[in-house]
């Protein structure tokens, strides 16, 4: 993928075995049970723990993991992002069992669930679940001050450091590479590699809009998914739905229950939810983007509800305690009676207020929505204009239908919502009168969450949405132009011998199909170069024409084009009868590796992207360098006998015979990344340089060598030892302190029958 982008967040596998490979094995089997078990034990432990009251650490445990961000991110393939979300609650649960229990082994128990979240590959949702604990820390340390407690808090972020510290060694195997790689991508790195970030625009896409949050309490109050979906992100599969069950108790704990974990969850909760508004809260958002440590780095702010929902899930359980706790005097029975009839009040009262007044306060109408349909009707009727009364018409009864729907799909659920309010507060209502106890109470209200968010995740996760791995190949489209090319490439020589570029659907830098079968321009990545997305926004596409620049696609070895029709200067070679598709070649494309005999140097980007566009430009020849280099190559003529032969190619090493009778630069249809590619000529070190903006160029001495590119970063060889020696400690320690714990406990009092 990518013209030989490393693939480190495509697959990267571990060598080191930790205890999230547990749920790992039994994932080859019961996928995504083998993780979601471990969401739902380490959600029933940590509000069991803050609160011993496992009936609250039930309702928590199913409000968090029948939340429907966690259905919708199951269906659409984000694996890594549901088992860090599935690993959190062990890292919270750590870290509160260090603020408890200050000592070493409550250090070492945090460094392995850091560990285990961080290995499960999503870096964003173990920010965001560190920033919660970061607040949290900041909660207790006003409460350890205030009342005294200094010296135990003190003690406690003394082991938090070290866990964190031994976590982050512990994980050196991805991350160091990934930090390395990072500086050179897009997420970290301006044009050419200089330190940057993500730009704002692109960080925020995909901010939840203000009117959006009321999805947390009304599931399609904003029409669900595609089609009726009419928020103002581009799409959405679905809403961030928690359910008014959740909510109301989430509501009950943080008004009643004054304790330090409560004010820590509530204020973590209100700047999540804030954060999730993105460009919609400017304010906030861009201060927090421009200066605070890694905010950068990271996309689509909506992610930073699926840790909203889990706050508000464990306030819920501490809500659930609160409201079955039985108070010492009749006062306090008759005051908790009260704020518990005001809160289920408010909420049912604010529902219904919605429902009567849906017309007041919701349009039902995407912005540009009726432009958008206009577009369509137009291009499915090359006859008609845009100015013709019957498309308006048409646009008319498409927008009345879409608000009909979407009209529809509120009220049912705001009713559905104040349903289950309603029922809620009849238990609860029991309860305070006698008339059920406490456990019946709080069974009624965790059947009542279980329900309503299982029927709405039921629209989103179904027995068709996931399939099993071994069917994976079976849900990935073959058609007949990749088996002509794949036929094409075992005529070349197999791997190495030419590139593909697919016009089939969308954009081509981004479609990931092609990259299945064969090497391609596009595919997907969690975040690409940064020469290459520069590749892709100003070298790829000829400004003039719309069309593929030639000069890009001979740069990247692109002999065949897959494309619904035919493009001039590119000749049909084959035509699928299954699809339509034309597979055109391009008849001069560069080989994968070929010397030049001049070179250019241009330090500015921009004037190196318009030259490598221009049509006087003859990659063939001349080679662009970003600055001069200690080598004079020798211009090639018709008697020269340069040549270069691949004798061998993988991902990670690739083998060339050249001969060249005068020194000359060796371009190298590769992508330039330096933080790993070494060269060596006849066994001897040579320099690799970049050339034409993304690509590898070596100089080449006079003569006939073996030339080997291959990529041995020295990152990768110390985050394994660093990871695997970091584990073995970590792990030993823990075992034998335990060990160490078992044996006391296990020893007689003297007096006591000691043989």
């Amino acid at each position: 993928a990518f013209g030989g982008m490393p693939g480190y967040l495509i697959s990267y596998a571990n060598p080191i075995p930790q205890i999230d490979d547990l749920p790992g094995l039994l994932r080859k089997i019961i996928w995504p049970s083998s993780h979601f078990i471990f969401l739902l034990v380490g959600v029933y432990l940590l509000v069991f723990f803050l609160t011993r009251d496992k009936l609250g650490g039930v309702l928590a445990a199913c409000a968090y993991g029948l939340t429907t961000y966690l259905s919708i991110i199951l269906a659409v393939g984000h694996n890594t992002k549901f088992v860090a979300l599935c690993f959190a609650p062990w890292l919270v649960l750590a870290f509160a069992y260090a603020l408890r229990k200050p000592k070493l082994l409550s250090g070492l128990l945090f460094a392995v669930a850091l560990a285990a979240n961080l290995q499960a590959g999503h870096v964003q949702i173990t920010y965001y679940v560190a920033f919660l604990l970061g607040i949290w820390w900041v909660v207790d340390g006003v409460g350890a001050l205030r009342h005294g407690r200094l010296q135990p808090f003190g003690a406690a972020t003394g082991w938090l450091v070290l866990g964190a510290v031994l976590g982050l060694l512990m994980v050196a195997f991805p991350y160091l590479t990934y930090a390395e790689y990072k500086a050179f991508s897009i997420r970290g790195a301006a044009t050419g590699g200089a330190a940057g970030g993500l730009d704002l625009s692109y960080a925020m896409a995909w901010s939840q809009g203000p009117g959006e949050l009321l999805t947390l309490l009304i599931a399609d109050a904003f029409g669900g998914g595609a089609p009726l979906y009419w928020g103002p992100k581009q799409f959405t599969e679905g809403p961030n739905y928690v359910g008014g069950v959740v909510l109301l108790l989430a509501a009950l704990a943080l008004w009643r229950v004054r304790r330090n974990v409560v004010y820590a969850f509530g204020i973590a909760a209100l700047l999540m939810t804030l954060f999730s508004l993105g460009e919609y809260f400017p304010l906030l958002n861009e201060p927090m983007f421009r200066f605070f440590p890694l905010f950068d780095a990271f996309r689509v702010p909506e992610t930073w509800l699926s840790v909203v929902a889990f706050a508000l899930a464990v306030l819920a359980g501490i809500g659930l305690c609160y409201a079955a706790r039985a108070e010492e005097t009749p006062e306090a029975e008759k005051a908790k009676t009260k704020s518990i009839l005001i809160a289920t009040g408010v909420a049912v009262g604010f529902v219904a207020l919605l429902f009567m007044m849906k017309s007041v306060f919701f349009e039902f109408e995407k912005s540009g929505e009726g432009l958008m349909i206009a577009q369509q009707v137009v291009a499915q009727n090359p006859g008609i204009s845009a100015d013709d009364p019957r498309v308006q018409e048409t646009v008319d009864r498409a927008l009345a239908q879409f608000k009909d729907d979407r009209e529809a799909a509120f009220t049912s659920d705001a009713l559905r919502t104040l349903l289950f309010l309603l029922l809620a507060g009849a238990a609860l209502f029991a309860y305070r009168r006698g008339w059920l106890p406490a456990w019946a109470m709080q069974v009624a209200l965790i059947l009542l969450v279980v329900v309503d968010l299982w029927g709405v995740d039921r629209r989103h996760l179904n027995a068709d949405a996931l399939q099993p791995a071994t069917q994976a190949d079976a849900l990935i489209p073959s058609y007949e132009f990749d088996q002509f090319i794949l036929a094409r490439r075992d005529e070349a020589g197999g791997p190495g011998a030419f590139r593909v570029l697919s016009l089939e659907a969308g954009n081509p830098i981004t479609n990931a199909r092609p990259s299945y079968f064969y090497e391609s321009l596009g595919g997907y990545h969690g975040a690409k170069l940064r020469l290459y997305q520069d590749f892709a926004e100003h070298i790829f596409v000829d400004p003039q024409t719309g069309l593929p620049n030639e000069n890009a696609l001979d740069l990247l070895n692109a002999r065949y084009l897959v494309v619904p029709g035919t493009l001039p200067g590119y000749e049909p070679v084959y035509q699928d009868q299954q699809t339509g598709m034309l597979v055109l070649e391009n008849q001069d494309v560069l080989p994968r590796a070929f010397f030049v005999g001049e070179t250019e140097v241009i330090a500015s980007s921009e004037e190196t992207w318009a030259r490598l566009q221009s049509s006087d430009f003859d990659p063939r020849r001349t080679a662009i360098l970003a600055e001069s280099i200690d080598f004079e190559t020798t211009p090639l003529d018709s008697s020269s006998t340069a040549r270069v032969a691949l004798e061998s190619y993988a991902p990670d090493k690739i083998v060339w015979q050249v001969e060249t009778d005068a020194p000359r630069l060796l371009v190298a249809s590769e992508i330039y990344y330096p933080a790993g590619w070494t060269v060596e000529i006849d066994g001897e070190s040579a320099p690799i340089v970049r050339t034409d903006y993304l690509l590898r160029a070596v100089p080449v001495p006079a003569g006939e060598h073996t030339l080997v590119m291959q990529f041995a970063p020295t990152s990768h060889r110390l985050s394994v030892w660093t990871t695997g020696l970091s584990t073995l400690l970590v792990y030993g320690a823990v075992v034998v302190l335990l060990g160490m714990a078992w044996q006391r406990k296990e020893e007689p009092v003297a007096g006591e029958g000691a043989i």
